[in-house]
């Protein structure tokens, strides 16, 4: 109680004072209210010493004090101060210097009234806990209140309900004439019937889960997209968990040190599979189109087709960020990270549908993961300018080819050496609580022209199946076996040798070449994969890859890409305890992750992605007539499912 009476002194006399001291009382008389704001706030820290770093209290047990007396004029307000303890020997073994601390700053979960201003918060620590350095920020205090909507929340909320409704009237529709046909082979074929059908919940998912036919021999294809994006959410996952609120924070530090886990650290080189797959998919199909139509292609029309396709999905998550994403929940941390994630969407929505972002306002980046789709539309957009020579100039493109190749190496090489940056983003916990501002995130990682390695290596990939394809050529067994063994063992050193870095002990010439080197590694042996794919010399790989389980997943990536940034800052805003972190638990959370985030998938893919795809098909019927495959159709649609 002195304790108590002290911060009331220090705050001095006002209306937070006032409350104050009637929670004292209430305490006194034990009084349920009282006692739930006193209990729910943090009395001493625990668990410091081994690095769990936020003290959280009960943050539901402070926000539910109005409702054990409604009557009650006080309303509960929390705050999660932060709180610099001194005397502390801290470990800091999952943070960059490896060092114990003679400080730390802890996040300090506090119930006070609603009158208290953030100030008031700072100054009643300050004088109950005996630490000097207090610091309470507006973002970081949550307090109970109607929920307020702005005109553009509610123009988001009428275009999502007109979209359902639609959905659920033409899935009405298709039932109907699929009770009125005995067969589904006479289904109706006018434009504005398909048009309907489009919508059609029950189209729609036939559609998801049917097989395709591998007329080229791609569909080893799906399996890559697949089971990378599951790899990456994974690893997106863990980045997100050694960035929060953990009991053991030495956990982090002894798993990313480990060879075995190189899969989740380095899924960096997983985004770069999609960008080969990418560079792939496009370069296969603009060469047989170009020998189709003798060169003449309409590019222009084939970047507006690629537009629509994508941005209609994009758009609208981008708008759930700028709109509803800080209504939707609540917890400690809700306000502070989805808070900021409008603001910069708000700031930014722009960028992102000019798909330049990742180069423009990166210190506001809406949606984390957004950078991909700006890079991969730029590459996509300069790649004609290297395959038409390929297709007219065979020689003459594949010289162009080899020497953007080698400027890609070496643009990541020279950047890292002379700015001294990581090889790698290595996900250190205090340099990931907010990915978005990481030095090495906004400056290296989601830039193209560091990205572009794995991209041009699809392109190659792509040309050297077309002629091989053409000319029917098989490979020698020793072209076989040499290129297994040489792709086997770059892959696994390009993956598995990051944990090295984690050590402190390399040069910065070493950084440099692995900067460089590591995509080249990488991106052949993804290369070669394909290429042994489809030339059916993969034997039992290709089998796995081609199965028709995986066949959904694939065509679920990129609506997976866009959910997934929502399902990691959700888990990070409604924790409400620190987690005791092992092995078990974090591959229990990285696959629930994954579930929830193709869950989500599903219905952004239901709603938006295919109703936009069927609309699409309808737009281009008239030219699908005219030739069996539309370079406009095919190549936006195959890119677009590889750009994930």
């Amino acid at each position: 109680m002195n304790a108590l009476e002290a911060g009331i002194a220090a705050i001095g006399s006002s209306v937070c004072s006032i409350d104050l001291k009637l929670m004292v009382n209430g305490l006194k008389s034990h009084m349920p209210w009282a006692i739930s704001m006193y209990d729910s706030s943090v009395k001493a820290p625990s668990g410091v010493e081994l690095g769990s770093i936020y003290q959280f209290g009960s943050f539901d047990e402070c926000m539910g004090i109005s409702k054990i007396n409604e009557n009650l004029n006080i309303k509960p307000k929390y705050c999660l101060a932060d709180v610099t303890l001194d005397g502390y020997s801290v470990r800091s073994d999952a943070r960059r210097d490896f060092k114990t601390l003679n400080s730390t700053i802890i996040h300090w979960g506090i119930c006070m009234p609603a009158s208290c201003s953030s100030n008031d918060v700072a100054m009643f620590l300050i004088a109950t806990t005996g630490h000097s350095e207090v610091i309470v920020n507006d973002r970081m205090c949550h307090t109970e209140g109607r929920i307020e909507l702005t005109s553009i929340d509610i123009f988001y909320g009428c275009v999502i309900t007109a979209f359902v409704t639609m959905i659920l009237l033409c899935t009405t529709y298709h039932v109907y004439i699929h009770i009125q046909s005995s067969k589904m082979k006479n289904r109706p074929n006018s434009s504005f019937q398909m048009l309907l059908l489009s919508f059609s919940f029950i189209e729609n998912l036939q559609k998801l889960v049917k097989g395709s036919k591998d007329d080229l021999g791609l569909s080893a294809i799906n399996g890559i997209k697949a089971i990378s994006m599951m790899l990456i959410i994974a690893g997106h996952a863990l980045v997100f968990m050694i960035g929060g609120p953990v009991l053991n924070a030495d956990f982090y530090a002894k798993e990313i040190k480990l060879v075995q886990n190189a899969f989740l650290i380095n899924s960096p080189l997983l985004v770069d599979s999609f960008l080969l797959l990418s560079g792939f998919l496009f370069a296969r199909l603009l060469l047989i189109e170009l020998d189709k139509r003798r060169g003449r292609v309409n590019f222009i029309l084939l970047y507006i087709f690629r537009y629509i396709r994508l941005t209609p999905a994009y758009l609208a998550i981008i708008a759930l960020y700028a709109t509803w994403l800080p209504k939707l929940g609540s917890g400690p941390l809700w306000d502070s990270r989805m808070n900021l994630e409008q603001e910069r969407c708000q700031s930014s929505w722009w960028l992102n549908l000019l798909y330049v972002n990742n180069y423009f306002g990166t210190d506001k980046i809406c949606m984390f993961q957004s950078w991909y789709l700006a890079a991969d539309t730029q590459l996509f957009i300069l790649a004609p300018i290297v395959l038409y020579p390929l297709w007219k100039y065979r020689r003459f493109g594949y010289i162009l080819l080899t020497i953007l190749t080698f400027v890609s190496i070496l643009i990541p090489l020279f950047v890292t050496y002379s700015n001294d940056y990581d090889p790698s983003l290595l996900p250190y916990a205090d340099e990931v609580t907010d990915i978005s501002q990481n030095y090495f995130f906004v400056n290296v990682y989601i830039k193209t022209h560091m990205r572009a390695t794995a991209y041009i290596f699809g392109i190659f990939t792509g040309a050297l199946v077309h002629y091989l394809q053409q000319k029917k050529t098989t490979l020698p067994n020793s072209v076989i076996y040499i290129g297994w063994l040489t792709a086997i063992t770059v892959g696994i050193a390009s993956m598995f040798s990051v944990v090295i870095f984690f050590d402190q002990t390399y040069t910065r010439l070493g950084k440099s070449l692995y900067a460089g080197l590591h995509r080249v590694g990488w991106s052949f042996s993804t290369s070669w994969i394909i290429l042994a794919c489809v030339l059916n010399c993969a034997g039992p790989l290709k089998t796995i890859l081609t199965s028709r389980a995986l066949t959904p997943f694939s065509r679920l990536t990129y609506c997976a890409y866009l959910m997934n940034g929502l399902v990691e800052l959700y888990q990070a805003g409604t924790i409400r305890v620190p987690k005791y972190m092992s092995t078990f638990i974090l591959l229990g959370d990285t696959l629930s992750h994954v579930m929830v985030t193709f869950i989500g998938a599903l219905v952004l893919c239901l709603v938006f992605e295919s109703p936009i795809h069927g609309i699409e098909k309808i737009l281009l019927r008239r030219e699908q007539k005219q030739q069996n495959t539309d370079l406009s159709s095919s190549s936006s649609s195959s890119t677009y499912e590889g750009s994930a």
